[in-house]
């Protein structure tokens, strides 16, 4: 089977490749630099009146494909601007190279892209990697949320999961529970983790700093067909880290947070060509970070490193060389497990009247974690329209450490503290996935055809003993009850129990095509499909020498979508049906036989609208979405103690988010979402309730900043926003339920930034709301916080 697919592919390649060549029309490339010379960014170069055109990258190029032959006017312009028009003649067949040189400075160029010029710099028009293929918004039929660096920055986020909070229908559920950087969240009404960094696998067991995004990509909805199982992704969506990449300025800034609850944070980042010709380029970020916890305990301490290199061998092949490493350590695991049943008459954490103050598990009960990542890419220009691009990464966790998680008795004046011992916890992964992508046309009709195999090796060592290590009283314990779990006397205890160890690995074997048709110059169609090929080796129990769970399966994931533009460039209208899978272990069912499934499907129906207006000074998208989850194994309600596949999940609703620019210096993003989830057809007990996974049904974020850019108070800038969540029902059946309140968090901030520092000031929660996160759990979140920056910039200022 992987032979002939194989062999398909390439006759596809084959053909699109002669296709493309007798298809492909004149180039028009280039340079755009500001007056002394340095590389101008997000620069609109376009053909008027015939709307082709580019947007310079981060070293000033621009290219505008397939251009026929006759007279054009040329022209280089960017909101707040003096704009540059030219006359030119493109012959057939030609490759025309065209440099411009602005009026503007890089600093004024820097003032108009960050600061107070009518530039919306909350909001990214185009992704490329969203669809593996450069595509605008308006283009794409998926929708997807970018977190821009400047949003990062304005609201000085020191912490990878407060960035998550700037996505509509996103929160976080469990914090620092190894399940992902910056924990589980849940996205329309499924619960997942981050674990994708410039559209590659980049698996992360612990936790990861902002210092180095570029952006973050939250990508709307089951998206198997790109990029695989829900090992990677959820029904939901998935989280993509677009990272910052080398350019040719030499620039850099330094900062230094303070804050509440012992916050203490250093931060670098440098940029430094290392040649002449700057085809040698370096980056450097980094971050040293520590903070404690408004509880009597628990803090997060670590290091983090991310150089990355790029090297441009010539005018075709350029190749770059990415690391992250992280070394650290925390006491930052906590959940708390409430006895929900309608018995107690607790339904509330305000009912338990428990002192959520306290952490109940000491600093000595601390996790060590290291992890070092290592990504490597080729980008080839293989002529003829077609481009190559190869990545290879490779990611490693190592753990060990104490950890407990607290869990009511029935009744709920007893507290259970449940301590695990782990001698180590190791995780690797490596991928190897080439893409191929060229556009060419048929007849009138534009094609931009992505084609793309797929290699994934997962393996996990761990060793850990278990233990319900003991049971206080809940409400007011002792002073040696309270002390009495220390790493140390946990050790002892463990002493008896055979530590469980275990190995398993995986393998998935993956090709992909993908092809975005321009039907009209307002219709367009988006057609791909995934094969996935899922090996799993098995988990090898050490101690009993069993391997239990091994198994193969195939999944297909197809997509569609269909965007129509009745005003080009700046309404679109689009529908997309979208697919996701997971794979499903055998059971042995309670008469020994071996029953084997199907992967479990997620496909979602969804339709909307995303706008660009005002010169994109106004950006929203709007959607209705709706997806079905079949193939779920749940208990047989006719056969006790057998599973069987048969079970659904639905889960539907809406989403809007906007980004406006209305005038210089102000910017304001907002978003909402509601999501109506159920069990169709699952466990007596919750069949038709929502399930406690699916978050809040309703949710809004809001941050608006304006930056006075004119005058003696040029650099002063002031930001309002924060979260609304709805009642979150945490733990719910027929019998129990427990449900965190509705809450609304609000945030302010004050800078001061010129062109070589930047001062700021950050309260977070300052209406010091007392509220509370959770996934079948409860988890209080802080309370009013501080947090002061202090930059320096150096080189290029950005």
């Amino acid at each position: 089977m992987k032979i002939k697919l194989l062999n398909t592919l390439f006759c596809i390649l084959a053909f699109s490749h002669l296709t493309a060549i007798a298809q492909q029309g004149s180039l028009i490339k280039g340079k755009v630099l500001t007056v002394e010379g340095k590389p101008a960014q997000r620069i609109s170069v376009q053909l008027l009146g015939k709307k082709q055109g580019a947007t310079t990258d981060n070293k000033g190029n621009y290219k505008i494909n397939d251009v026929k032959a006759g007279e054009y006017m040329i022209k280089v312009s960017a909101v707040g601007l003096s704009p540059i028009q030219k006359n030119i003649i493109v012959a057939a067949n030609e490759q025309l190279e065209l440099n411009f040189t602005l009026s503007e400075s890089y600093a004024q160029l820097q003032e108009v892209i960050i600061g107070g010029g009518r530039t919306n710099k909350f909001s990214r028009p185009a992704s490329v990697t969203v669809a593996k293929m450069p595509l605008k918004d308006l283009e794409n039929p998926q929708v997807y949320t970018t977190v821009s660096r400047e949003l990062i920055m304005d609201q000085m986020i020191v912490t990878y999961s407060d960035v998550l909070k700037n996505v509509p229908g996103v929160i976080l559920q469990l914090q620092n529970n190894g399940n992902g950087p910056g924990g589980t969240v849940a996205m329309r009404g499924f619960t997942g983790a981050s674990y994708l960094r410039n559209g590659v696998p980049g698996m992360t067991v612990g936790y990861l700093d902002p210092v180095n995004l570029e952006s973050l990509e939250a990508i709307k909805g089951p998206s198997g067909a790109l990029f695989g199982s829900s090992s990677l992704t959820s029904f939901g969506g998935l989280f993509n880290r677009v990272t910052k990449k080398p350019h040719d300025v030499f620039e850099g800034i330094a900062g230094y947070s303070i804050g509440s609850f012992g916050l203490s944070r250093l931060t670098a980042d440098v940029n430094v060509p290392l040649n002449a010709d700057k085809t040698l380029l370096f980056r450097l970020s980094g971050a040293k970070h520590y903070e404690g916890n408004f509880q009597d305990a628990g803090f997060l301490s670590y290091g983090f490193v991310a150089p990355s290199l790029t090297y441009k061998a010539n005018d075709r092949l350029t190749l770059t060389l990415e690391a992250e490493y992280m070394k650290g350590k925390n006491n930052g695991f906590y959940r708390l497990f409430a006895d929900a049943s309608n018995a107690t008459g607790v339904h509330t954490p305000a009912e338990l009247n428990f002192d959520f103050k306290r952490r109940f598990v000491g600093d000595d009960m601390e996790s060590n974690v290291t992890t070092g990542n290592m990504y490597a890419q080729a980008d080839y220009e293989m002529g003829g329209g077609w481009k190559s691009q190869t990545n290879f990464s490779f990611s490693s966790t190592d753990g060990d450490g104490a950890s407990a998680y607290l869990s009511m008795a029935a009744g709920n004046l007893r507290l259970t503290r449940n301590a695990t011992l782990s001698l180590y916890s190791k995780n690797a992964m490596a991928d190897l996935q080439q893409n191929f992508t060229t556009e060419f046309k048929l007849g009138e009709i534009r094609n931009r055809l992505l084609i793309g195999l797929d290699y994934l090796h997962t393996e996990a060592r761990a060793s850990s003993a278990f233990v319900a290590f003991d049971q206080i009283d809940a409400i007011n314990p002792t002073a040696a009850e309270y002390g009495a779990l220390t790493k140390v006397a946990l050790t002892d205890k463990v002493k008896g129990i055979v530590p469980t160890r275990t190995r398993s690995s995986q393998d998935t074997y993956s090709s992909y095509v993908q092809n975005v048709l321009d039907l009209t110059p307002e219709l367009m169609a988006l057609l791909s499909v995934r094969v996935d090929r899922f090996e799993n080796k098995g988990t090898f129990n050490l101690n009993t020498r069993l391997t239990a769970a091994k198994y193969d399966q195939t999944a297909f994931a197809p997509k569609f979508g269909l965007v129509y533009q009745p005003v080009k460039d700046k309404l679109s209208v689009f529908a997309n049906y979208m697919s996701g899978f997971q794979n499903v272990a055998p059971v042995t069912q309670p008469d020994q036989t071996i029953s084997s499934f199907k992967p479990r499907l997620a496909n979602q129906a969804e339709g909307g609208v995303k706008l660009s207006l005002l010169e994109g000074r106004l950006t929203s998208t709007m959607s209705y979405y709706y997806i079905k989850v079949n193939n779920t194994v749940r208990l047989d309600p006719d056969r006790a103690g057998f599973s069987i596949q048969n079970g659904n999940q639905l889960s539907k609703g809406f989403e809007a988010e906007l980004a406006f620019n209305p005038i210089p210096g102000f910017n304001l993003i907002a978003g909402y979402a509601f999501n109506d989830s159920k069990y169709l057809k699952a466990a007596a007990n919750v069949d038709g309730l929502r399930p406690e996974s699916a978050g809040p049904k309703s949710m809004l974020n809001a941050w608006a900043s304006y930056r006075i850019s004119e005058g003696s108070l040029r650099g002063i800038g002031i930001g309002l926003g924060g979260n609304y969540a709805s009642s979150n029902i945490t733990a719910i059946t027929t019998t129990s339920l427990f449900t965190l309140p509705a809450y609304t968090v609000i945030n302010a901030s004050l800078s001061y930034d010129q062109q070589r520092y930047r001062l700021g000031l950050k309260a977070n929660n300052i209406t010091d709301k007392n509220y509370f996160i959770g996934w079948g759990t409860t988890i209080p979140q802080a309370p009013a916080n501080f947090i002061a920056e202090f930059a320096y910039k150096f080189g290029g200022v950005k």
